[in-house]
């Protein structure tokens, strides 16, 4: 069997297999030190994390690690932690296979908003004003490449007041603040976009929550349950993900934890979600998982997805995710004027600054360090997964020195 042919069965049925590092050629020295290096650090010693590294489809190495002050307690190969704006990536792999089986309805040069309610695929944002001309220009590809001109602040925890922009009377839930409809004191609303859309570069979660709606309107199923049937199960994450959507999303404390032992996505705007500052008041446009953030799940099956997207979206015989899609996904977007001036392709960051790690590196991360890092010129998919969120430049420095220390393992010509 080469490489390219194994793929793990699920967990319950043996997962995956491990090998001793030297077998594959591996410095096993080195590669005991990347794995200290990560357990010892304080983004990992705090409030725990886990960490996997899968070569030639076998995992090499795997840690878990209880935090000192906080977090799963234990932290172990049953904790499902929320992997935070990975699960953007989640969502973008689910696009490719959505685009196939709905090409005639939408592509990527589609308008979302629209220029009126019959033409939108999201004709919702129509009950009310349009809150910005230019929402009428965003296009599928601007809102999954962070090119829509959505503002980033989130506001899960304001505790400042609400308030309705003027003329506007509607539920204070995640849609209707993502249309611009409310806003808190002090946070900005997102009922004036920062740019013209297709011309700069924000991320933010609110054009994908627009995206998923459509999704929504479009397949006639929840966005997590549509996703869970064609990736998730397929890959062998656990089926209790097709009926097991978590509603409750109160964060532990103020550190933003969210783990359980349970796999899950969250709910937005439901009953006892502290999510976008609901009010527990009916939204007539209705629930639905919120794909920028909030899926649980084992860092075993973080590894499983990490493994889809190393093999351009094929699992076993099976092309779950069209492989021009992964290929488009995971490359630069170029806007309009033809510059790609961030590291993003949709909903993909492109590592392809970092010497010595090779440039045809891409990943999903997440806040907490929820991160997967697939390097398919090495076969190796790296998955971390924790609950502490340094500053900007230590955690470039954490990820970016453990990349290097398991690189830095691995045999020079990687045969």
């Amino acid at each position: 069997m080469t490489n390219n042919d194994y793929f793990p069965p699920p967990e319950i049925e043996g997962g995956w297999r491990s090998t001793n590092p030297s077998i594959l050629g591996i410095d096993s020295k080195k590669m005991e030190q990347a794995v200290n290096y990560h357990n010892h650090e304080n983004a990992t010693s705090s409030y725990g994390g886990s960490l996997i590294i899968i070569y030639k489809g076998h995992i090499v190495a795997e840690t878990y690690i209880t935090g000192k002050l906080g977090g799963p307690k234990p932290w172990n190969k049953q904790t499902c932690n929320d992997i935070k704006s990975s699960t953007k990536s989640i969502f973008g792999t689910a696009i490719g296979p959505f685009l196939q089986e709905y090409k005639a309805q939408v592509n990527l040069d589609s308008l979302l908003v629209g220029e009126n309610r019959e033409n939108s695929l999201i004709p919702q944002i129509w009950d009310q004003p349009i809150t910005d001309e230019r929402k009428k220009k965003i296009r599928v590809k601007h809102v999954l490449s962070m090119t829509s001109g959505h503002e980033s602040t989130e506001p899960w925890l304001a505790p400042s007041l609400r308030h309705h922009k003027s003329g506007y009377n509607v539920p204070y839930q995640m849609y209707e603040y993502c249309f611009g409809w409310w806003y808190f004191d002090g946070i900005p609303a997102q009922h004036t976009l920062l740019f013209e859309p297709g011309y700069g570069f924000n991320y933010s979660n609110f054009g994908l929550e627009q995206m998923a709606l459509a999704v929504r309107n479009i397949t006639g199923e929840d966005v997590g349950l549509y996703t869970s049937k064609r990736i998730l199960s397929p890959i062998g994450i656990s089926h209790e993900l097709l009926e097991n959507q978590y509603i409750e999303m109160p964060y532990k404390d103020d550190r933003e934890l969210n783990y359980s032992d349970h796999p899950g996505w969250g709910v937005g705007g439901s009953t006892g979600c502290n999510a976008y500052g609901a009010d527990q008041s009916f939204s007539p446009i209705g629930y639905n998982s919120i794909v920028g953030s909030t899926f649980r799940c084992t860092n075993r099956d973080f590894a499983r997805l990490g493994y889809l997207w190393l093999r351009k979206g094929r699992w076993g015989s099976t092309q779950l995710v069209p492989e021009e899609w992964m290929n488009r996904a995971t490359t630069r977007f170029k806007q309009v004027d033809g510059k790609s001036p961030m590291n993003y392709g949709y909903t993909f960051w492109i590592q392809d600054e970092w010497a010595p790690v090779p440039r045809d590196t891409f990943a999903s991360r997440g806040h907490n360090v929820n991160d997967c890092y697939v390097i398919p010129s090495l076969d190796l998919v790296i998955t971390r997964q924790g609950n502490d969120n340094p500053p900007r430049e230590q955690r470039k420095h954490f990820i970016k020195t453990l990349l290097e220390k398991i690189i830095s393992a691995l045999p020079k010509n990687n045969d």
